[in-house]
């Protein structure tokens, strides 16, 4: 992704972030949960923000591939649509303009859950990266805050006024795994594992790359994988639970998405896919079985 593409996408969301609650007409923002749980879980990945130019197509593409619903909140600029997976909130799409040549229009934005985003902001300026939005609360949803690690990758932080999503297996077409994509993944777990407060295990990486898991709360939250090519920007990339594999490719392809890593036995065993949608996100889509279900993981 070009570099005036990621500027853009972050003074969007600092845009975003910065006038919310500012009109007082501006209704709440939807919460993260339904249901209050009052739990917060450091380092759990609990939600993410889509900015995109045409808000419109993303939610066809979405649901024609994934199944999911959509409710608009507010009105004109102030308009937020809320993203629904079987019922359950995962995620919402705010809309900005693509910027003067640039390749892609639209990103995903993961955020982590913290006990306290002002202290995460100010861990990830101590250790080399930069606040791109200082922490605010919005009115309905929690405190939150834009941040950049070292090597540019930008995600945000959250402590949720009502509590984390409850802390189950992911359902189909729900967020499975969120996977930085860092050309040095080591000093990238150094930079994230106080802000989430991370046990880091090594892992057996696809292609001998080196794998690191962020491990919170007794589970693996999160993955980085070393990139061969250090020309790439770093990068946050979020996997979406599917049932059958062959299928969403099909239909990642028929709802006009694109394919940039199809499934090979190399990979994870061939369960895995990453895919650009029609605006140019990347998304990771994954066959995977829940283990706790009698199914057994690839």
């Amino acid at each position: 992704m070009r570099k005036d593409h990621v500027r853009a996408l972050t003074l969007a969301a600092m845009a975003m972030l910065l006038t919310a609650g500012c009109a007082t007409t501006r209704p709440q923002w939807p919460a993260v949960s339904d249901v209050p749980t009052e739990v917060h879980i450091q380092g759990r990945w609990v939600w993410a923000e889509l900015f995109a130019d045409n808000v419109e197509a993303e939610k066809t593409f979405y649901r024609d591939v994934f199944g999911w619903r959509f409710e608009s909140r507010g009105t004109g600029t102030d308009l937020y649509t809320l993203v629904r997976a079987d019922g359950s909130p995962i995620a919402g799409i705010i809309h900005y303009p693509k910027p003067a040549g640039a390749e892609r229009s639209a990103r995903w934005l993961p955020l982590m859950s913290v006990p306290d985003a002002a202290r995460a902001a100010d861990q990830a300026a101590a250790s080399g990266g930069k606040v791109v939005v200082p922490p605010k609360n919005l009115p309905g949803r929690g405190e939150t805050s834009v941040l950049e690690d070292p090597e540019g990758a930008l995600f945000g932080v959250i402590h949720s006024g009502t509590g984390d999503p409850p802390d189950a297996f992911p359902s189909f077409n729900e967020w499975l795994w969120m996977e930085l994509w860092a050309k040095d993944a080591s000093r990238m777990a150094d930079f994230y594992r106080p802000i989430g407060a991370y046990t880091v295990t090594p892992q057996e990486g696809p292609g001998d790359r080196t794998e690191l898991h962020l491990v919170a709360n007794g589970y693996p939250r999160a993955g980085i994988i070393e990139l061969l090519r250090k020309d790439l920007p770093t990068t946050w990339l979020p996997y979406i639970r599917v049932k059958d594999l062959k299928m969403t490719v099909a239909g990642v392809e028929r709802a006009g998405g694109r394919i940039v890593i199809e499934p090979s036995p190399e990979i994870r065993d061939g369960k895995v896919a990453v895919f650009l949608d029609p605006l140019g996100a990347a998304v990771g889509a994954a066959e995977w079985a829940d283990e706790n279900a009698g199914e057994g993981n690839p």
